[in-house]
């Protein structure tokens, strides 16, 4: 346990004789690869988001779609038992 001691002790002299000029000191390469792999990264994300969304129906086209899958059937409050008044009214 007095090993523990002595080496917390000399670290902590150590780093106090140590002077770091604050202007000098950078990420370097390593910190510009990081970000840069976020960015790669964050870049196939975004593109991969905008494809889902351009996939999705457009907003004329929710309509169409209910109406077709459920043409007539159910009790005329819509297909689904148990439907709100909410789920009825038009999207805008």
């Amino acid at each position: 346990m007095s090993g523990m001691n002595t080496l917390l002790t000399s670290a902590t002299v150590l780093a106090g004789q140590v002077s770091l000029d604050k202007d000098t000191v950078t990420p370097g390469v390593l910190g510009f690869l990081m970000i840069f792999a976020v960015g790669v990264g964050l870049y196939f994300l975004m593109r991969s988001l905008m494809g889902k969304l351009r996939a999705l129906p457009k907003d004329g086209d929710f309509g169409t779609r209910s109406e077709a899958d459920g043409g007539g059937t159910g009790s005329g409050t819509g297909a689904v038992v148990g439907a709100s008044a909410e789920d009825d009214t038009p999207r805008t």
